[in-house]
């Protein structure tokens, strides 16, 4: 076997990547455990459409990993095909050289830069029946591919069933069927989500029975629209809170059902987080809900947040992701277990971080990476109780959110920040689930996993979550967010700092004000001191006159 074929479905389009390596003998890889995986994984071809994540590009982030990681450290891989869409004029060719200048790629480009030039693009879209690929290309893939790797999605928490339905089910439904046509297939990795069955407390790495089977799913997404669909869904989803943990649960049934007698694993990873070690510690690219946590924590936005505090926070590094899911390309291709592998990727049976750990470091780190761009000295605290949170969320997200767009508005300026911090609690919301919950998955497959690795592999493909020391981490993750997602270089730190600096005592002066003057103004009756009260309260009442109706329907209704 040749060549390996790995691909995803990436926010700006589809990817479809295979990597031909040099000739070897899988025979080899049967009958001997030495040797390094670099050389098993040379000997089996991969394929693997990814994931698209409009909302926080973990599944990109994901696929991007796995093919640094592959290009890097498996030097005997010689083409990569690419399935891309053309998408706003712009051809596949240049949108994979878009790609390539991600900061992911940098350490490649300086340790071997040939490496990129082995990636050929393909037109295809994993949308379309068939992927959408010519029938020269379908053959070509059918008779040269032997691992898939499937993480075609979306992940938007609020995407409508229909479309859930199509990418996340049918999506797998096309790819399964077109590695039914592999000759030399020896894997098909799946990437799913640890919280596909989160309405249970405790999950193995089994697949669970559903009330309803996938192609009922299907059919009634067909014919019935919107408002029909959204009146049965809490009945489907059986108290899950997303489409995508229903749909994606779903596709792991159609891959145990309809794949019957394939060699198949299922990797379900937490929340996927900065990376560990590689390619770059703390590297970065999607705006998720940890990585929202620190931008808006670290703007001094985000002052309250509904979280149980002694709750486990469950996440995983994307490179040990990525790096579980070669070891398990290679596991399966050459053990061939009986059924579909399953491998919880989660951290929280292994090694713990609590929500209460994270409410103590976090802003001591986030304040010592300060952004160039804070809005206000950061600040606030967890609430443990529902109504507690709501109230603070009037008094320091929503009530400052106004009175600065009405100032702005008043001065002529641009309103911004009740749009922004709307967007922040919705994000907010969608991340409460996690943060009131608490999970206990069962991780049995992946230790075992990890206990077959010899010495080498354990080194240069590390997923062990036991060994990562979560605050030095969290550190790392922070600067990483400045460097990649914010794109502010160390250099800036001095001039950020100063400038928070500036913020805090600026806050604590006017703090202080505040509070001598209330404190004046009950405490004596002179004139100037009812004038003053009576000035505040008149600047109210003006102020709510000039706003606008729609700003104080949205405060009488929230």
């Amino acid at each position: 076997m040749r060549n390996i074929l790995l691909g995803w479905k990436s926010c700006p389009g589809e990817f479809l990547l295979l990597w031909k390596s040099w000739p070897g003998q899988i025979l080899l890889a049967l009958k001997t455990w030495q040797g390094s995986l670099v050389d098993k994984l040379a000997q089996y071809n991969l394929w693997g459409p990814g994931t698209g994540l409009p909302e926080n590009a973990v599944g990109r982030e994901i696929c991007t990993v796995l093919l640094e990681k592959l290009l890097r450290s498996c030097q005997r891989v010689r083409t990569v095909y690419v399935l891309m869409r053309p998408k706003d004029g712009v051809e596949p060719r240049q949108r994979l050289d878009q790609l390539f200048t991600c900061q992911v790629f940098s350490r490649l480009k300086k340790e071997n830069s040939r490496v990129l030039t082995r990636v050929v693009p393909i037109n295809g879209d994993i949308s379309m029946p068939e992927l959408g690929l010519s029938q020269s290309d379908t053959n070509m893939l059918a008779k040269q591919v032997s691992v898939v790797f499937h993480s075609a999605a979306t992940v938007r928490f609020d995407e409508p069933l229909k479309k859930s339905v199509v990418l996340n089910m049918l999506g797998t439904r096309r790819v399964l069927e077109l590695s039914k046509k592999m000759s030399k297939l020896a894997a098909f990795i799946h990437v799913s989500t640890a919280y596909s069955y989160c309405n249970r407390k405790e999950i193995d790495e089994i697949i669970y029975p559903e009330n309803v089977s996938p192609q009922k799913v299907i059919d009634i997404a067909e014919w019935m629209d919107e408002s029909m669909l959204e009146s049965i869904l809490p009945k489907l989803m059986d108290g899950r809170p997303t489409t995508y943990h229903y749909s994606k649960a779903l596709a792991e049934h159609i891959l145990a059902t309809e794949g019957s007698g394939l060699p198949l694993a299922i990797v379900r990873p937490s929340i996927v987080t900065a990376a560990f070690k590689e390619p770059m510690p703390g590297w970065v690219d999607g705006v998720n809900g940890p990585s929202t946590f620190i931008i808006m924590t670290g703007k001094g936005l985000l002052r309250t947040m509904l979280v149980y505090k002694g709750s486990v926070v469950d996440w995983m590094p994307v490179d040990m992701v990525a790096n579980l899911l070669l070891t398990t390309a290679w596991h399966i291709g050459t053990h061939r277990p009986d059924g579909v592998k399953v491998y919880n990727c989660t951290s929280g049976d292994l090694n713990k971080v609590t929500w209460l750990d994270i409410h103590r470091t976090a802003t001591p780190i986030i304040n010592r990476f300060p952004s160039l761009h804070v809005i206000r000295y950061p600040g606030g605290s967890f609430k443990s109780h529902s109504v507690h949170n709501k109230l603070a969320i009037k008094l320091f997200h929503t009530l400052p959110a106004y009175v600065v767009d009405t100032l702005t508005w008043v001065f002529g300026h641009k309103t911004e920040f009740v749009s922004l911090v709307k967007r922040m609690e919705r994000a907010s919301g969608f991340l409460e689930y996690f943060t009131t919950y608490e999970w206990k998955f069962k991780c049995n497959n992946l230790i075992e996993l990890r206990d077959l690795q010899n010495s080498v592999d354990r080194k240069l493909f590390d997923f062990d979550i036991r060994q990562v020391e979560w605050i030095p981490y969290l550190e790392s993750y922070v600067k990483g967010v400045r460097k990649f997602l914010l794109h502010e270089d160390d250099s800036t730190l001095p001039v950020a700092r100063r400038r928070l600096m500036r913020l805090y005592y600026a806050e604590l002066l006017a703090k202080t004000a505040v509070f001598l003057g209330i404190v004046h103004m009950l405490l004596t009756k002179t004139s100037l001191s009812q004038h003053l009260l009576w000035f505040f309260i008149n600047l109210t009442f003006h102020i709510m006159q000039r706003m606008p109706k729609s700003w104080l329907r949205y405060l009488m209704s929230h």
